[in-house]
């Protein structure tokens, strides 16, 4: 194999993987956008991914042929995915788009303590140290007196952190379910989005909420939601993250809540303050740090 052809296969995953992480980052201000109840939104998002990813199959040639295993898995992690969206798009009003999904990439911490607890897998110190540093970060952002905080805000960390743990739980799920040889990404992907779009078409009205569309912006932001950082995202950081290390992943992928600040601070005007950066920096380094060092 040449240098060039080593380079290219290097440099393309990388791209892609860029690219996704960019694509995903604006999730959470297209869904902030949107300006639909959280179920509402949750729905259409995943009704527009999976028109999107239906679409991208037949392009591809690939059918729903899977073994009946990782098919069922497949659909728990879409109904785990729809509590997902619940939790985050409910927390992603009450904190805003940035904070909510830095709370969310806590998953790191969740998915390695469901993978000790059912997998069996060892956790290392420096894992333990990640835990440690992410706590003190998530002080140095609300604040060390917890009384002072509004209701609100302190229920947005809470369904900030139980975004964590149902997000773990459906990446666990898909992994396994990956790890079958008749399972390809994009009918996987489609396999999710299917059953998480049927479970919110459902509770969206038991919880009191419209489908209605209130103009053409949260129509486009919610196909934004749907088609660019769901299907796009998804399908450009499945494609790339198995050629790149895991060290480089990491660290790529933490542009997705970076990102996520930046633009709510840009859009929403989200006041950060120095001690609420180091903070946010300390939990990001936290994150990296648990992400491959288990």
């Amino acid at each position: 194999m040449t240098q060039n052809s080593i380079a290219t296969q290097t440099q393309f995953p990388l791209f892609r993987l860029l690219i996704g992480s960019i694509c995903i980052s604006f999730s959470p201000i297209f869904i902030k956008l949107a300006a639909l109840p959280p179920d509402s939104a949750g729905f259409y998002r995943m009704l527009f991914a999976a028109i999107s990813l239906s679409v991208l199959m037949l392009l591809r040639g690939e059918n729903l042929k899977m073994a009946q295993r990782p098919r069922l898995l497949l659909c728990l992690s879409g109904v785990v995915l729809a509590i997902d969206f619940m939790c985050w798009h409910r927390s992603i009003g009450l904190v805003g788009p940035g904070f909510s999904t830095l709370l969310g990439n806590f998953q790191v911490f969740f998915t390695a303590l469901f993978s000790w607890l059912f997998l069996k897998q060892k956790i290392s110190r420096m894992f333990m140290l990640a835990v440690v540093m992410a706590l003190c970060g998530l002080l140095f952002i609300t604040g060390v007196d917890w009384k002072s905080l509004e209701d609100g805000y302190k229920l947005g960390i809470f369904l900030g952190l139980l975004t964590a743990v149902f997000y773990s739980g459906y990446i666990l799920l898909v992994k396994i379910s990956m790890d079958d040889s008749s399972v390809n990404s994009v009918p996987a992907m489609l396999m999710v989005a299917i059953p998480s779009t049927l479970v919110l078409a459902v509770i969206t009205p038991l919880n009191g909420a419209t489908f209605v569309i209130p103009n053409s912006n949260s129509l486009f932001a919610l196909i934004g939601a749907g088609v660019i950082s769901t299907t796009i995202g998804w399908s450009l950081i499945s494609s790339a993250i198995q050629h790149i290390q895991a060290t480089v992943a990491g660290l790529i992928l933490l542009l997705q809540p970076t990102l996520a600040l930046i633009w709510d601070t840009l859009f929403f005007g989200r006041p950060t303050g120095g001690i609420e950066v180091f903070g946010i920096l300390l939990i990001l380094s936290a994150i990296y740090i648990g992400s491959y060092r288990r």
